[in-house]
């Protein structure tokens, strides 16, 4: 037993030496131009409702599911039948407004009409066009534009049926497309907006669409440890459907 304690003694000197020469390795650092191509979904860049400024009976719907529509595109019209008489009658008064201020013009230049009636005349005139022109605006009311250019995806209402606050129609915009891609709390930093990155569709993964990052998601998420990066995708002549699982590839930036 007397040799017992320098044994252990020396075992302990020895094991010690040993783990003072292994290097230590240093901590790995990720890049995301290392993790190969993450998983992503193409989607509308814009997704719009639409209601209507005012209640009406539907009276026209001039797009279909389906369909493409520009920016500025009446898509429906209500019933106008009240407006537009309004407006008819609205425009007649001005007319008339017109006509009695240019009759007692002679009048006024030769004295026979004071300063007062004149004023009179010409508010009467002013007020009028006025009124017409609320009665155009609430007739162009009765109709709705489309306000981005897209595709029909929804239409939720027929001629006949009465249109009120809630949306009669659903259109996105597929150019651009919209691809957005979670990553790990370790990229943080390395992604720039701007960066160019190449996108590769379901069913079409031999061939690449190069798509730019529009957005980096200033927040990560404490719960999973990730955060998003958005990536714009031009898509010219809608070639591409929104929907499309997808992989992307970060490429990194060249001198």
């Amino acid at each position: 037993m007397k040799f017992l304690f320098p044994t252990l003694a020396g075992l302990f000197f020895i094991s010690n030496v040993a783990w003072a020469e292994t290097p230590i390795e240093p901590a790995l650092e990720y890049s995301v131009f290392d993790d190969g191509a993450l998983s992503c979904l193409l989607e509308p860049s814009k997704e719009v409702e639409l209601s209507s400024e005012v209640t009406g009976v539907l009276e026209k719907v001039t797009v279909q599911r389906g369909d493409r529509v520009k920016k500025g595109q009446v898509l429906i019209s209500l019933s106008s039948r009240v407006e537009r008489a309004a407006l008819e009658t609205a425009r007649a008064k001005v007319e008339f407004a017109k006509r009695k201020v240019k009759r007692n013009e002679v009048l006024y230049k030769k004295g026979l009409l004071s300063d007062h009636e004149r004023d009179e005349m010409l508010t009467e005139q002013r007020l009028a066009e006025l009124l017409a022109r609320e009665s155009y605006v609430r007739l162009k009311q009765r109709e709705t534009k489309s306000p981005i250019s897209g595709v029909v995806v929804e239409r939720y209402l027929e001629p006949g049926e009465l249109v009120d606050e809630e949306p009669f129609m659903k259109i996105v915009s597929l150019d651009p497309l919209h691809a957005e891609v979670v990553m790990r709390s370790e990229f943080y930093g390395q992604i720039d907006k701007g960066m160019v990155v190449t996108l590769y569709p379901e069913g079409a993964l031999s061939q690449g669409y190069d798509g730019k990052v529009h957005l980096v998601d200033p927040l990560i998420d404490a719960a999973s440890s990730t955060f998003a990066v958005r990536i714009l995708l031009p898509n010219k002549g809608q070639a591409l459907p929104a929907g499309l699982k997808c992989r992307v590839q970060f490429k990194p930036i060249t001198e």
